[in-house]
């Protein structure tokens, strides 16, 4: 995945820098955005190495993901590509009941990743409509889990969606963007504890706004 990563961003950099003749305009420059989390997880109750119910994991908060990072955009004959690679990280918070000897703990997690998006669109005036796949590279994580005797915590390397949405531009220099994405790996993150696998956070469907400012 991460391979087929490098070679998308790749040749579309080649294409933005090698724009032919015909092209009708070329935009990059920095863009950041917001995205509503996508950090989904169900109430987990572990069990023992005894088949005895130990603990109860629940998720009780998940930030807002913060985007940084450049765009660029080249138009040819009413229709546009547009590549971005944004730097992207977010937290959640987990709440761990300990169901045999009591009392609870409040554990945190923070991600950072790489995202890709490759969107291809037409432009109509101001406005355009967009569409295409995004690319995740997990980068690193700090997780709290790791003082817990027993766990061991493993995150997806790689994944992979699709997104779609409007754009709307501001004169030659402000490009705005609304985007709704889509998980299409079905991939899950583990926790695992007296050597069971339990899934803890899933990527779903989310909400994406950003500005970028072309030069």
């Amino acid at each position: 995945m991460q391979k087929m990563l490098f070679r998308v961003f790749t040749l579309s950099l080649l294409v933005l820098v090698s724009a032919p003749a015909f092209a009708q305009k070329l935009k990059f420059g920095p863009r950041f955005g917001v995205a509503a989390s996508g950090i989904q997880a169900e109430e987990l109750m572990i069990k023992d190495l005894n088949d005895v119910d130990a603990l109860r994991l629940e998720l009780q908060n998940a930030s807002p993901e913060a985007q940084l990072g450049v765009f660029g955009r080249l138009q040819i004959l009413g229709f546009y590509v547009q590549p971005e690679a944004l730097l992207t990280t977010s937290s959640a918070e987990f709440l761990v009941e300990d169901l045999q000897n009591g009392g609870t703990e409040l554990l945190k997690e923070r991600y950072y990743n790489l995202e890709v998006p490759l969107m291809a669109g037409v432009k109509l005036g101001p406005l355009r409509a967009q569409a295409g796949p995004v690319y995740h590279m997990n980068l690193g994580n700090a997780s709290d889990f790791t003082t817990l005797d027993g766990f061991s915590r493993r995150f997806r390397d790689s994944a992979v969606g699709f997104q779609a949405g409007a754009g709307l531009d501001l004169g030659k220099k402000i490009v705005l963007d609304v985007k709704y994405e889509l998980d299409m790996n079905g991939v899950r993150d583990e926790v695992t504890v007296f050597g069971q696998s339990h899934p803890v956070s899933q990527q779903g469907g989310r909400l994406i706004g950003s500005v970028g400012f072309s030069f």
